[in-house]
C-alpha cells in the first residue's frame, strides 16, 4: 500500500514539474535600424546678372540762332530785315529782339548798315528804320536761306537777289504795305526814307501769301553751350571794333555788363537803346569776321567762300578764331585756333563783317592785330 502511495506521489510530482516548465521565450525579430536619408542641400539658383539697358540720352533741340532749348526741332524760317545804321537814323526799333545783328559796309565805301535776323518774326511789333537791300545782304541771305524784307533797292541789287534765288520783297511797295507788313512813323523826324518800319506778323503773312515755304530743315552752323566764356581768353570787357574800308572808318564799342552777362552796343558816342522801349541793345556773343571785301560798282561784296580769321568774345573774355564756308548756300562755320568747333553762349549775337585791316582792341589785347587774310 505504501508502495502504491509512493508511486502516486511520484507521478503527481512529475505532472506538476511538467506543468510548471515555461514555453521557451520568443525573441522578437530585430527591427533594422532606419538610417535617415541625407537631406539634399538645395542647389543655389545662379544669380542672373542684371541686364544693362543702354540709356539713350534724350535729344536736345535748340534754336539755331540763339541756342535756347526748345521742346521740338526748329523747322521754321529765319527772317532778315535791313536796318539803317547811320548816325542820323538811330535809335533803332526792334533790334533788341533780333537773334543776330550783322553790321558791315554795304556801298559807296562808307555806308554801314545792319541786317537783323529773327527766328520768331511774329514777336516783333516794329523793326527799322528799314532801308534798301544790298548785294552783301543778298549774299548772307543766300548762305542761310533767309526770307529778306527791305525797302527796295537799285536795279543791280534787286537783280543780284533774283540771281541768287533769295526770297525777298519790298515792304515799302503799296501792294505789300497795304497788307500790314509795314508803316510810316509820321512823328519820326528826318528824311522820309528813315521813317519806314516793318511789322513782324505782317512780314510773315505776306511771305506766306507769296507761297514761300514756312518750314525748312537745314544746318545753320552754330554750336552753343550754357557758358560760352572762352577759358583761355584775354580780358575783354571793353572791346573797340573799327570797321575799315579804304579811307572809311566806323567805330563800334561793345561794353560788357557783369549784371546781365551781355555786351552793350555803343556807337556814335552813345549806348544803343530801343526808340520805343528804351531797352539797351545788348548781346551775349560778339563775333568779328575778317573777310576779303571788294566792290562791284558802288556795292561791297565779301568772298565768304574763302573763309578767314577773326575774334570771338563772350563773358568778358576774347579769343582769336578761324571761320570757313563750304559754298554759296552753306552757313559760316567758326572754330578755335586749335580747330575745335566754336561754342557760343546761349543768347543773341552781334557780328561785324569787315576787312582784315579793321583793328580790334580790348584790355587784354591793347595792340592792333596784324592783318588777317583768308584761312589756309
Amino acid at each position: 500500500m505504501k508502495r502504491v502511495i509512493a508511486l502516486t506521489l511520484t507521478l503527481a510530482l512529475l505532472l506538476c514539474g511538467c506543468g510548471a516548465r515555461s514555453a521557451p521565450a520568443t525573441t522578437p525579430a530585430a527591427v533594422p535600424e532606419t538610417t535617415a536619408a541625407p537631406t539634399a542641400e538645395p542647389t543655389a539658383e545662379p544669380t542672373a546678372e542684371p541686364t544693362t539697358v543702354p540709356t539713350t540720352e534724350p535729344e536736345v533741340y535748340v534754336n539755331p540762332l540763339n541756342g535756347e532749348v526748345l521742346d521740338a526741332p526748329f523747322t521754321g524760317r529765319i527772317f532778315a530785315n535791313t536796318v539803317s545804321n547811320l548816325a542820323d537814323n538811330i535809335p533803332h526799333v526792334g533790334v533788341v529782339k533780333a537773334d543776330m545783328l550783322i553790321e558791315c559796309y554795304v556801298n559807296m565805301d562808307s555806308v554801314v548798315r545792319c541786317l537783323a535776323l529773327f527766328t520768331d518774326i511774329d514777336s516783333v511789333d516794329a523793326i527799322g528804320s528799314t532801308r534798301s537791300t544790298r548785294p552783301m545782304f543778298n549774299s548772307i541771305a543766300q548762305h542761310y536761306d533767309l526770307i529778306l524784307s527791305h525797302a527796295g533797292g537799285s536795279a543791280q541789287a534787286l537783280a543780284d537777289a533774283k540771281e541768287r534765288g533769295v526770297e525777298n520783297f519790298n515792304i515799302d511797295e503799296w501792294v505789300v504795305a497795304s497788307t500790314g507788313a509795314s508803316y510810316r512813323d509820321t512823328e519820326r523826324k528826318g528824311a522820309l526814307e528813315n521813317t519806314l518800319y516793318g511789322i513782324g506778323s505782317g512780314i510773315k503773312a505776306y511771305a506766306e501769301s507769296q507761297g514761300y515755304p514756312m518750314t525748312l530743315e537745314r544746318d545753320y552752323g552754330f554750336d552753343f553751350t550754357d557758358d560760352g566764356t572762352p577759358a583761355d581768353g584775354v580780358e575783354a570787357k571793353d572791346i573797340s571794333i573799327t570797321l575799315v574800308y579804304e579811307k572809311a572808318r566806323k567805330e563800334t564799342r561793345m561794353v560788357y555788363d557783369e549784371s546781365t552777362g551781355k555786351y552793350a552796343f555803343n556807337q556814335y558816342g552813345k549806348v544803343m537803346t530801343d526808340l520805343k522801349t528804351e531797352e539797351v541793345e545788348a548781346f551775349r556773343n560778339v563775333i568779328v569776321m575778317y573777310a576779303d571785301i571788294t566792290t562791284t560798282g558802288i556795292y561791297h561784296i565779301a568772298d565768304f567762300n574763302a573763309g578767314g580769321k577773326g575774334y570771338f568774345a563772350c563773358g568778358g573774355k576774347l579769343i582769336p578764331i578761324v571761320w570757313m564756308c563750304g559754298g554759296d548756300k552753306e552757313p559760316f562755320r567758326f572754330f578755335t585756333e586749335s580747330g575745335e568747333p566754336l561754342e557760343l553762349g546761349r543768347g543773341n549775337t552781334y557780328m561785324a563783317i569787315c576787312t582784315p585791316q579793321s583793328p580790334v582792341v580790348c584790355e587784354g589785347m591793347p595792340e592792333q592785330p596784324a592783318e588777317t587774310t583768308a584761312a589756309s
